[in-house]
């Protein structure tokens, strides 16, 4: 699987399963958290963005959901 693909792959599921799927594949994550400038959301957190720093680090961008809304 190229680089491309696992990337798209970890996009909008769930920190604890991208964790997993990372680690599985030799890859140590340092995870960033960002959020809305207004509003608190408080669902689960996702991954919006994966930047491979080299061939065994990455980095993750993760939010919170915004419960009940739709995009």
């Amino acid at each position: 699987m190229g680089m491309e693909n696992f990337t798209n792959r970890l996009l909008a599921l769930e920190l604890d399963e991208v964790l997993d799927i990372c680690r599985d594949a030799g890859i140590d994550v340092e995870v960033r958290y960002t959020r809305p400038p207004k509003g608190d959301p408080a669902g689960r957190e996702r991954v919006v963005r994966f930047i491979l720093l080299n061939p065994q680090k990455g980095e993750l961008t993760v939010t919170r959901e915004v419960v009940g809304k739709d995009v």
